[in-house]
């Protein structure tokens, strides 16, 4: 018995080693800053007025904050309401504004996560005139400081008017307390 005990806990140990999510390697390129959070609060977060988008979502609050930062002294905190387990929010942090990424190939983003919750975060484009969009990457997002590369080569012809640049929580995880993210040193690639 302690031998098929001893076996299943090795296994387990080693199916989990294998699907942990490793940090991804910066690629090379001229690296530029979208956004330190060092000059101000472009963002805001998607609250009960997002209804007509979508199911109500949990995102309660995006502030500056020195709490953390991984470059200078300011990150942007987003805050998330209770979740329990029979909801379907999710949470919703986007900066508007007309932006030129041309030649940008990739984009990064440093999160910490305060919480012993894993959050599952997605970033979405949305560009032109027609709010065309496009969903990047997903992530998990467990524990600790964490940079995710996000990929722009699916629409290069729209990244000369990019209009909405959306951080998503869709974890599903049952939230039993306001919890809370960061993100700072947002960098574009070329």
């Amino acid at each position: 018995m302690k031998k098929i005990f001893l076996v299943l806990s090795i296994l387990m140990i080693s199916c989990a080693a294998v699907f942990a999510q490793s940090e991804t390697k910066i690629p090379d390129g001229a690296s530029f800053l979208f956004d330190g959070f060092e000059k101000g609060n472009y963002w805001i977060w998607a609250g009960f007025d997002w209804d007509q988008y979508g199911s109500v979502k949990n995102s309660t609050g995006a502030s500056i904050s020195k709490d953390w930062a991984s470059e200078g002294s300011h990150s942007l905190e987003m805050t998330m309401d209770v979740m329990d387990k029979d909801s379907t929010k999710s949470g919703i942090w986007f900066y508007d504004g007309t932006n030129d990424l041309s030649g940008a190939k990739y984009l990064t983003m440093d999160f910490y996560n305060p919480e012993d919750y894993t959050y599952n975060i997605n970033v979405v484009i949305q560009a032109t005139d027609s709010w065309n969009w496009w969903s990047l990457e997903h992530y998990d997002l467990p524990k600790g400081e964490h940079t995710f590369v996000f990929d722009l080569s699916a629409h290069p012809e729209r990244l000369n008017d990019v209009r909405r640049i959306s951080i998503y929580n869709n974890s599903g995880a049952i939230l039993m307390k306001e919890s809370h993210i960061y993100v700072d040193n947002i960098r574009l690639i070329k």
